[in-house]
């Protein structure tokens, strides 16, 4: 019995982890910066409007910030998402609506369960 409920507790605990970009996402969705802040990677290759740099976690967020400061959001999701084969690395793109217009917001992650941090960020008017 110890052993059956260890083993469910550690595949839920390795779901719960690969959603990197999902909680990510979600963080950014609800303007909640402190908490997006701890999924991200100590560098990230950060892009609004094709204006592609990389930069330290405080940085884009700090990017990030004045991004939103602008924009109240009206409606959030996210659209789709993949997977490398190995299962090393993946990516989801979400929809942010505001009223000053409608963006994409790509987020890519690398590395594998409680280790996965995203490495790119890419917002885009859509």
């Amino acid at each position: 019995m110890k052993n059956l409920l260890l083993a469910l507790l550690t595949i839920a605990s390795m779901g719960l982890n690969a959603q990197t970009e999902v909680d990510f996402l979600n963080a950014v969705g609800k303007k909640d910066l402190s908490n997006a802040s701890a999924y991200l990677a100590p560098n990230v290759s950060f892009c609004i409007n094709d204006n592609q740099k990389k930069v330290s976690k405080s940085t884009a967020i700090s990017e990030l910030k004045k991004f939103l400061s602008t924009k109240k959001i009206q409606k959030f999701k996210i659209l789709h998402n993949g997977k490398s084969s190995d299962k090393t690395s993946s990516y989801r793109v979400a929809r942010i609506k505001t009223q000053k217009g409608t963006y994409r917001i790509f987020a890519y992650s690398e590395g594998v369960g409680r280790s996965s941090k995203v490495v790119e960020i890419r917002i885009d008017p859509m």
